[in-house]
């Protein structure tokens, strides 16, 4: 469950190089698909929009954009839902929105915190009751004060069933948030490691394919 949070908030560091993403306390991972060419049925209305065109992509972050949510965010989100869109989707992600900025002290803050983590607002992956029964219980157990600490460290822990957190000790919950945190005050240098990983991997299989392939056989 903690390690869910844990990965779910440190995905979002790893974005450039990672499309996989595990929110801190939340324990559900998704894949942020690419968005996908799709050709029009012989059934579509006249007139109607395709799900991949730029102007239906553009209506629908000017939606969000009216909602509250600052430009940046908008986008992020309208790509990232691109291949797997519900009906009303933008409707859902502002009531979302709308119970998320709840959690924190003014809409300022909860913009910065979403920041770190767009996954607490997609409605693949929560529920405004989530989040409201979530927040509830981190106040009941750990205050106000000690609630807002936790947030603000990991977003991603309002991601969480209220029930698979009830189950997690105050001090796991505490510990995934600092790691988190930890995480994203180091993110440059994750992302530097991760890239390097990632080109030796690959290098070293191009080393391979190459020196097998000048290898004569049986040597």
């Amino acid at each position: 469950m903690l390690a869910t949070a844990i990965v779910l908030g440190a995905s979002a560091l790893l974005r450039p190089a990672v499309s996989t993403v595990y929110s801190p306390l939340s324990r559900t991972s998704y894949s942020i698909p690419a968005p996908c060419a799709r050709t029009s049925h012989p059934w579509m209305a006249r007139g109607e929009k395709k799900k991949g065109d730029p102007e239906k992509f553009a209506e629908d972050k000017k939606k969000l954009m009216k909602g509250g949510l600052p430009e940046n965010i908008a986008d992020r989100l309208s790509f990232q839902t691109s291949g797997q869109k519900q009906v009303g989707q933008e409707d859902k992600i502002l009531i979302l929105w709308k119970e998320f900025k709840k959690c924190y002290k003014s809409e300022a803050v909860a913009q910065a915190m979403l920041s770190k983590n767009t996954a607490v607002i997609l409605p693949q992956l929560n529920s405004p009751t989530k989040i409201k029964g979530t927040y509830a219980l981190l106040v009941k157990r750990l205050g106000k004060a000690g609630a807002a600490e936790v947030i603000e460290k990991n977003p991603g822990v309002l991601v969480c069933s209220p029930a698979g957190l009830e189950k997690q000790t105050n001090e796991d919950i505490i510990k995934a948030a600092q790691l988190v945190e930890t995480l994203d005050n180091n993110k440059g240098v994750i992302n530097a490691i991760s890239g390097a990983v990632l080109f030796s991997i690959v290098g070293s299989f191009i080393y391979r394919i190459v020196t097998v392939g000048a290898t004569p056989p049986g040597l």
